[in-house]
């Protein structure tokens, strides 16, 4: 049997209408039942955040979840991250010299500590500020030697990621460690943090 795989982010996305959630669950335990298809929730929410929700909505037990932008790679629903995907993202990364340089701009906004990852520097930056900030810091990120990506998205969230760190990356990497084709893959999302 050929299976298929089913990634969704999660706000605005999966969840924001209960009667739907439930409806799709519903069809996605059957489709899983029947196809062996594979459940992945690819989320800008850490694992906390992603814990808390599943205590508020109706959600599916996901058979891997991306956490953090696709920083962190967690496989059935387990705490620990999976060590094949670390050990893609720390090629050219550098966190505490990413910290170092937007330390610089006052107009970056420290995310909390529970947003924070070892492969993931995260702020709060307005819309207007953003316009200039993010050249420069790209830019000065580049000329320091780092292999990194910023992804804006919503209008307030900064993440600085490694080069090979997204939650499109992500999903290649699990699609290619169970070997589903892309044809039988299906993504969903909303913002700037799913484009990838």
């Amino acid at each position: 049997m050929k299976e298929f795989l089913f990634v969704t982010d999660l706000d605005h996305t999966l969840v924001g209408d209960d009667n739907a959630l439930k409806k799709l669950n519903q069809l996605l335990e059957q489709h899983r039942q029947e196809y062996g298809t594979k459940i992945v929730y690819a989320t800008g929410r850490s694992l906390t955040l992603y814990r808390q929700l599943t205590t508020e909505k109706p959600m599916l037990s996901p058979d891997a979840l991306i956490t953090s932008v696709g920083t962190e790679l967690h496989l059935d629903s387990g705490d620990a991250c999976d060590p094949e995907w670390a050990e893609v993202l720390s090629e050219g990364w550098n966190r505490e010299q990413v910290v170092a340089t937007a330390a610089h701009y006052s107009d970056l906004v420290p995310q909390p500590d529970s947003e924070q990852g070892s492969f993931k520097v995260s702020y709060y930056l307005t819309p207007k500020a953003s316009v200039e900030v993010l050249p420069r810091l790209e830019s000065q990120l580049k000329e320091s030697g780092l292999d990194v990506k910023l992804i804006y998205s919503g209008d307030k969230d900064l993440d600085v990621l490694p080069r090979n760190g997204d939650k499109g990356l992500a999903v290649q990497f699990l699609r290619k460690k169970w070997q589903i084709e892309p044809v039988r893959t299906v993504v969903c999302g909303d913002s700037g943090n799913d484009i990838a």
